[in-house]
């Protein structure tokens, strides 16, 4: 007696199903890039203090926080965010290079302390 196909195309379905659902869920981490992406600073600090509730360790919520602070003039926030994101990622030179950017910025007088 032949099995029938369909009990295995349902489970085939329903893995699938799971893959594609997992794929569009939006973190608090990519709302945060798509809010800053559209210059929405202060939804984009929500959503990276939000990433930060869920994982305090995300050294790429740190820096993106850091950025958002910066554009908002928060530059004692943006600097305790960034040296919060090199302590976590030390090797990671888009943040390091972020700071360093930063520190340049703020010594070329572009950028003042509130």
């Amino acid at each position: 007696m032949k099995r029938p196909l369909v009990p295995l195309f349902l489970l085939f379905a329903f893995f699938c199903s799971g893959a594609c659902a997992r794929s569009l869920v939006i973190t608090p981490l990519n709302a945060g890039i798509t809010a800053a992406g559209e210059e929405r600073w202060e939804e984009a600090i929500q959503c990276w203090k939000k990433a930060l509730e869920q994982d305090p360790g995300s050294a790429a919520a740190h820096n993106n926080l850091a950025v958002a602070y910066e554009k908002r003039g928060a530059f004692d926030e943006a600097g305790r965010e960034y040296g919060q994101a090199l302590r976590l990622d030390p090797g990671n030179a888009m943040i390091k290079g972020n700071y360093d950017s930063f520190k340049a910025r703020l010594e070329a007088g572009q950028g003042r302390r509130p």
